[in-house]
């Protein structure tokens, strides 16, 4: 009889402790986070070289249309390209190549420096025998936007550059979980993230900065630090 009691006593124990073990994990997965962010799978730079303009695009969304970056011609097929707040380095590209180099020794603009090949895709429309494309696309093979709630700080990164300080993005953190997020010029459409579920959606007929609107789940990843 003894033991019996002293059996039940230890899963009462158990299923108490337990409880607590899932409540501490559920006030966690719903408390502001230090950072997160969205890694994205399909993110990439288009280039139109007869303007000398460029978007950044990720989610089938422009999150940049790259204001704060420089952009040079030197050839028909070789293009200097740089944010405004790299220190140091610029890019390459070589659309004959197709290549994507980061360059350090140098002064944008001017052949030479040290080159490094960057493991991006680069891919060309038109612009055969080293002429002018009409356009060419770096898709990036590690790209993502990071974000700090407590600054409100956003940052868009690709091939380990900041792309992007979201200067003209608005952000709103709605709970301590839940965050909106656009491009100043997206209309009808916005961001979420959840990071209690670890998860991006695209809302739609909806107002930015409430709960209405259409969700649709993106495939890119969120990853969370508290």
């Amino acid at each position: 009889m003894k033991k019996n009691i002293t059996m039940k006593v230890k899963l009462l124990l158990m299923v108490v402790v337990l409880g607590c073990v899932l409540c501490v994990s559920v006030f966690a997965n719903t408390s502001q986070p230090d950072r997160f962010k969205i890694d994205f799978n399909n993110a990439y730079i288009v280039v139109t070289p007869a303007a000398l303009s460029m978007q950044v695009a990720a989610e089938g969304s422009v999150l940049s249309y790259g204001n704060d970056w420089q952009i040079v011609q030197l050839r028909p097929y070789l293009y200097h390209m740089k944010q405004q707040n790299w220190q140091g380095f610029y890019w390459v590209v070589n659309t004959s190549r197709k290549e994507l180099y980061k360059v350090t020794g140098n002064t944008f603009g001017t052949l030479g420096g040290d080159f490094l090949t960057l493991p991006a895709n680069v891919s060309v429309v038109g612009g055969g025998n080293n002429n002018q494309p009409e356009r060419f696309f770096i898709y990036f093979s590690n790209s993502y936007m990071i974000f700090v709630p407590s600054s409100s700080t956003l940052q868009i990164v690709g091939e380990n550059a900041v792309l992007s300080y979201g200067t003209n993005w608005a952000k709103i953190q709605m709970k301590p979980y839940l965050y909106h997020f656009k491009l100043n010029s997206w209309q009808n459409f916005y961001w979420q993230v959840n990071t209690s579920r670890k998860q991006l959606y695209i809302v739609r007929n909806g107002q930015f900065g409430t709960y209405q609107g259409n969700s649709e789940l993106k495939s890119s990843t969120v990853i969370v630090y508290y």
